[in-house]
């Protein structure tokens, strides 16, 4: 799991990354990062980073649905 930043400013979301989902059927591809796993109605398909710390910025929808 990593953290991606839909804007400056807002919080870090959880995503899955290459490799990782759900279940086997759900495997995101090579290259590519999910949808946040909380959902936001903020997020238009892309990310302005990604990272693999949170920095005390994290999601608490995200870190609530992870667990």
């Amino acid at each position: 799991m990593k953290y991606a930043q839909i804007k400056a400013g807002h919080k870090l979301h959880l995503v899955y990354e290459a490799g990782e989902g759900k279940d086997l059927s759900s495997l995101i591809p090579a290259g590519h990062v999910s949808k946040p796993l909380c959902n936001t109605k903020y997020f238009t398909g892309t990310y302005r980073m990604t990272i693999n710390l949170p920095l005390k910025n994290a999601c608490k929808n995200c870190l609530r649905v992870k667990s």
